[in-house]
């Protein structure tokens, strides 16, 4: 680096750090910083070789030999599909606490012994006051749940004196019962859901046996399905729904689970079951090529990298971890280092400004954050075709201009293929339709036309998919997916982009072109007001808008902004707007008989009065510099000479600071060329017969004297730009005056 540019490079560095926030270098070392570390702790763990190895796609990297013997692992989804055939094959084992079989009739004669015992001390019940002895005894062991009605109803059946439907007698309905819970305790039953089950087997192990028995799950039944076997059994000769239900009442006592599903032995076979699975299929041998350059990747070949990997991450030690954890940052840093050169010699208005610096990394954060979901997302989609680069080309467009938006955008994408541990396809495919968007929207005039953004999004993704598609004779249908997840990245960039725009406008108080196309509507409060209030500055301030717009697109300057600038550079005049001679018409002027030193104090007032207006309604600060900047540090000279002529014999009385406006001088190329216009659409006015000549000769006086005067020391217009604007602003007053213009080499018609 030459050694005057060192020290204009220190200078500025120097000079920012005193400055205000804005531009505070410490705030741009800060938003590196935290750019830096968020997007690296986004980046993957590891990158010994390409992410994105596909089967069917070419090795395009040198041999890969391996520099040491290791396993190959089986491909993760199917050791899943294998684990998963293990849990439907698996036989769950249940525990019989229980037997049943000839004991089971001892053991309902018994119950019904009882039974016919507590009916009939009910019966005697009746005829005594106190309850027989021993009645309370039978009752609890019968367990029976009836209520006084129901033990009632059945002392009368046993006496004889109901009749149920059916005809049925006492004696047969405890035969009746006793023959349904037999039949329904027929097959053992099972406290475990059968539709889980998928393999239709059991194993059996008996307390008193250490043993497994497999059984078919047909010999088996759940509760539910052994009590629905008694009511059909019984309900075929049992009609009396009363009876039915104390029959259930007593079934309940013995239809009851006898094997339980053993939780802890089931999940351990399944455990011996899975730890007996093979996770390899292979191996590669120290010194094999696991791939040769411009080989296929076969599905084998993609298990031997997988697993390559794999290995190699399993070895890192203390002194590899670092060494990936520089390399990664290393890799931002210089990504970073990159844009900030670019911002500082080519886009200095952006770099100084540390609201714009964070602008630009909140999106690049943002984006890089899409992309680590895309790599973190465990579904068998192409989910990486879901990062929205475009979203960030189409605000950045919007937000700055195109130009700036490639570059960043470029930057975007390969931290996007770092992230996603060097996918450069999907880097490729995202810079194709993100740098059509930028073309999309780079003429915007309405937030809607951001829409027309997906045509461009899906003409770039699309292209680039089929080009990559067939490039790697992937099969239609694969295509097709791809081409289906950009559709929706193209619905939803403009989307998002458009719900953004307004957020980043309101927080990075940006003022796009969109803002300003908005503000240029005469039905703007302020404009309307000022058309109302003071139509001879309206006028003049329209015709100096086609004045600023000419001139500021012959400079490449921007023309949007020139216009509306000049639109409200004078807007404080409509507080007062009979002071000012546009605007009074045939009125006596005011000023006559005033104190040209309040008359000076007026005319300077308004730019004071018209910053305080725009503020009120929110003006962006980018129009309201126009209203101080486009008289600058100027003296209002008529009132100056006036007061010096008052005073003619004591000149010294006459201070020069009171009649000239505070400032500041015009900072940038479009305050400048609306300070110009403003002055040349005055003057010309007072020409009389204008002519080519006559208006040539005043717009170079009236550049000449602001270039003199100083005026235009801070707005970086060249020469060869005042010359531009010269010529612009001779056309578009040639336009409005040529009716009244005679040219001096045009003849009459007998000439």
């Amino acid at each position: 680096m030459p050694r005057a540019k060192e020290n204009n490079f220190q200078d500025y560095f120097k000079k920012l750090k005193v400055s205000e926030p804005e531009k505070n270098i410490y705030v741009k070392i800060l938003i590196a910083v935290v750019t830096i570390v968020i997007i690296s702790l986004m980046l993957p763990s590891y990158k010994n070789i390409d992410a994105n190895i596909e089967v069917g796609t070419i090795w395009s990297s040198e041999d890969l030999i391996a520099p040491f013997s290791f396993p190959i692992y089986k491909d993760e989804a199917d050791l899943e599909s294998e684990k998963k055939e293990v849990y439907d094959r698996i036989i769950p084992v249940f525990i019989e606490v229980t037997g049943s079989g000839p004991r089971l009739r001892d053991t309902l004669s018994s119950y019904f012994r009882k039974f016919n015992a507590l009916i009939s001390l009910m019966s005697k019940q009746d005829k005594q006051v106190k309850k027989p002895e021993g009645y309370k005894n039978l009752k609890d062991e019968l367990n029976l749940n009836l209520t006084d009605e129901q033990w009632s109803y059945l002392v009368r059946f046993s006496k004889g004196e109901v009749k149920p439907e059916g005809g049925i007698k006492f004696s047969d309905f405890e035969i009746l019962i006793q023959k349904g819970i037999v039949e329904s305790l027929r097959y053992p039953i099972i406290n475990y859901d059968k539709a889980k089950i998928v393999s239709q087997k059991i194993a059996v192990k008996r307390n008193d046996d250490k043993t497994q028995k497999i059984e078919a799950l047909e010999r088996y039944n759940t509760l539910g399905e052994a009590k629905k076997t008694f009511s059909i059994g019984v309900s075929s000769s049992l009609k009396d729904n009363d009876l039915m239900v104390i029959a259930e009442a007593i079934s309940d006592n013995f239809i009851k689970e006898t094997l339980f599903y053993d939780k802890e032995l089931t999940e351990l076979e399944i455990k011996n079951r899975i730890e007996q699975i093979p996770k390899t299929v292979g191996i590669v041998r120290e010194n094999e090529r696991i791939i040769s350059k411009h080989d296929p990747i076969t599905k084998l070949t993609k298990l031997k990298l997988d697993s390559f990997k794999k290995i190699r991450l399993d070895r890192l030690g203390v002194q590899d971890f670092f060494a990936q954890a520089l390399g990664k940052i290393l890799t931002v840093i210089m990504l970073i280092i990159i844009l900030g050169f670019y911002l500082f010699h080519l886009r200095r208005d952006v770099f100084e400004k540390n609201s714009r610096m964070a602008l630009i990394s909140s999106l690049m954060i943002l984006v890089s954050f899409f992309a680590f979901m895309s790599l973190n997302l465990k579904v068998n989609a192409p989910v990486e075709l879901l990062i929205f680069v475009s979203v960030a080309s189409i605000l950045l467009t919007i937000l700055f201009d195109s130009r700036l938006s490639f570059f960043v955008v470029v930057i975007i994408t390969f931290l996007v293929a770092a992230i996603r541990g060097g996918d450069y396809t999907i880097a490729f495919i995202s810079l194709s339709g993100s740098i059509l968007a930028i073309f999309s929207v780079r003429d915007i005039k309405n937030r809607s036309q951001i829409f027309r953004s997906f045509f461009f999004v899906i003409a770039g993704y699309s292209v680039a998919i089929i080009a990559v598609g067939l490039d790697r004779s992937e099969n239609l249908s694969k295509i097709a997916v791809n081409l289906s997840y950009a559709a929706v990245n193209a619905i939803m960039s403009p989307v998002i982009a458009y719900g953004l725009l307004i957020f980043y406008e309101k927080v990075f108080r940006i003022t796009t072109d969109i803002t300003l196309i908005e503000l240029a509507d005469f039905n703007q409060p302020l404009l309307r007001e000022l058309s109302a209030k003071a139509p001879g500055t309206f006028h003049h301030s329209v015709v100096m808008g086609n004045l600023s717009e000419e001139a500021a697109a012959s400079i490449g300057a921007n023309r949007v902004l020139a216009r509306v600038g000049s639109y409200y550079h004078d807007i404080g005049k409509s507080v007062k707007p009979d002071f000012f001679v546009e605007n009074q018409l045939e009125k006596k002027n005011k000023h006559e008989g005033m104190n040209p030193t309040l008359s000076a104090k007026v005319i300077i007032a308004h730019v004071k009065e018209g910053i305080e207006l725009a503020r009120r309604y929110r003006l962006p600060q980018e129009v309201i510099d126009f209203i101080p900047m486009h008289h600058g540090t100027t003296l209002v000279s008529f009132f100056y000479n006036k007061a010096k002529n008052l005073t003619d014999e004591n000149k010294e009385d006459v201070l020069d600071y009171i009649y000239r406006y505070p400032g500041p001088k015009p900072q940038n190329k479009e305050t400048a060329i609306v300070m110009l216009a403003d002055t040349v659409e005055a003057s010309t006015k007072a020409i009389e017969d204008p002519t080519p000549k006559k208006l040539e000769d005043k717009i170079d006086e009236i550049i000449k004297k602001r270039f003199i005067e100083g005026e235009l020391d801070d707005c970086n217009l060249t020469l060869k730009d005042l010359t531009r604007i010269k010529k612009s602003f001779l056309k578009i007053l040639i336009g409005i005056y040529h009716q009244r213009i005679k040219y001096p080499e045009e003849k009459t018609e007998n000439e």
